[in-house]
């Protein structure tokens, strides 16, 4: 696991410059998440399939509360950046086999971005992994309640691409104030009690931030 999120953060930053127009950037944001409602299919050894559309919560202010943060390069009004996302799922219409199905210690999303700036609007898109904590009962069966928290269960469950378009509002030459929209679509292969589940998670993203301009080099 070490050496996938040093291949991440080496993707970012190995890219050379080769001017003197450059900068890195480092924003922390939280924010609202809203999850269209979508297909959930999980499957059981010796059960027949659950097959349902799933309506799930983020509860973003609810602790382990919602954070993104990002760190870039940019180069001439272009940047590459490196994203963690720390989303969460609560499944809210629950039913009888499926009593509880949450992926609440994170539907964790890390991504490599590329970003481009135009009159003052930042672009960006994006592709990387989910990282899954699951939290699920699934016909009284429980799956994730490990109370050792060198045992959390994170898996890496499937791919998750990434646009988005924010608009920094700078406070003198290095700080800024960063409001962003963005939408993520992904697929996870979750494990459940005896067998494991599909799920696809479209959410959009409303977040508001604090970021800093550094290692600045010539005139932006």
């Amino acid at each position: 696991m070490k050496k996938f999120f040093a291949i991440l953060f080496l993707t970012c930053i190995s890219f050379p410059i080769v001017n003197a127009q450059s900068h890195w950037s480092f924003e922390v944001h939280s924010g609202q998440v809203f999850n269209l409602p979508m297909p959930l299919t999980i499957r059981q050894d010796g059960y027949p399939d659950i097959k349902f559309w799933a309506q799930y919560s983020s509860e973003s202010f609810i602790l382990p509360v919602y954070w993104d943060i990002r760190l870039g390069r940019w180069q001439n009004k272009r940047a590459w950046e490196f994203e963690v996302i720390h989303h969460k799922l609560y499944l809210i219409n629950t039913t009888p086999e499926v009593q509880k199905f949450n992926v609440s210690h994170g539907f964790n999303i890390i991504m490599v971005n590329r970003g481009f700036e135009k009159k003052s609007i930042r672009y960006r898109t994006g592709a990387g992994i989910v990282l899954a904590h699951p939290e699920s009962k699934i016909r009284g069966k429980e799956y994730g309640t490990s109370v050792v928290d060198l045992d959390m269960g994170y898996y890496i469950s499937g791919p998750v691409i990434n646009f988005a378009i924010s608009r920094p509002f700078y406070i003198g030459s290095h700080f800024y104030v960063n409001a962003e929209a963005k939408t993520t679509l992904a697929y996870s292969n979750i494990k459940v009690v005896q067998g494991n589940s599909d799920v696809y998670n479209i959410a959009f993203h409303l977040i508001l931030g604090l970021g800093a301009d550094f290692l600045k080099s010539g005139n932006e």
